[in-house]
């Protein structure tokens, strides 16, 4: 009886860990023309910068981007790219500011920030950044950021 319970125990186990452990060769790739993890482990969306007029900002170690310059409801360059780990920092003339992430790389953990007349970030993954701003009076608008 002791080696009838082992034996299942063995094959549920070995069951159970096939399925956890997964066959990469038969595994088939769902996310189509998106799969650009460039050995990221997630979705960078790089491929995505040529539908942007990007403002090339590569090579530079501090970035500075313009929040509703003349008050008009914008990001002064509402696309820019950057390099990783350089300092973007957004700056705009009135407290009640509130910049955020609307769609940024999973493992980022940014949060923007609504406080005083700057905020500062170092951007450490690579990949598409959609970033969001409300103006004191409400007005929302957002801009495209590329981390390479």
């Amino acid at each position: 009886m002791n080696s009838r319970r082992a034996f299942v125990a063995t094959v549920c186990t070995t069951t159970c860990l096939a399925g956890c452990l997964g066959d990469d060769e038969n595994e088939a790739d769902t996310s189509g023309d998106e799969a650009d993890d460039d050995e990221t482990g997630y979705e960078t969306r790089l491929d995505e910068r040529e539908e942007y007029d990007l403002v090339d900002r590569t090579g530079e170690e501090t970035v500075e981007i313009a929040v509703a310059p003349d008050g008009e409801a914008r990001f002064e360059p509402d696309s820019v790219e950057v390099d990783e780990m350089a300092e973007v920092t957004w700056t705009w003339s009135e407290i009640g500011y509130e910049i955020y992430p609307i769609d940024t790389p999973d493992p980022c953990g940014w949060s923007g920030d609504d406080h005083g007349t700057s905020h500062s970030w170092e951007f450490p993954f690579v990949g598409k950044y959609e970033i969001g701003c409300t103006t004191p009076d409400g007005t929302e608008f957002e801009g495209v950021m590329f981390v390479v």
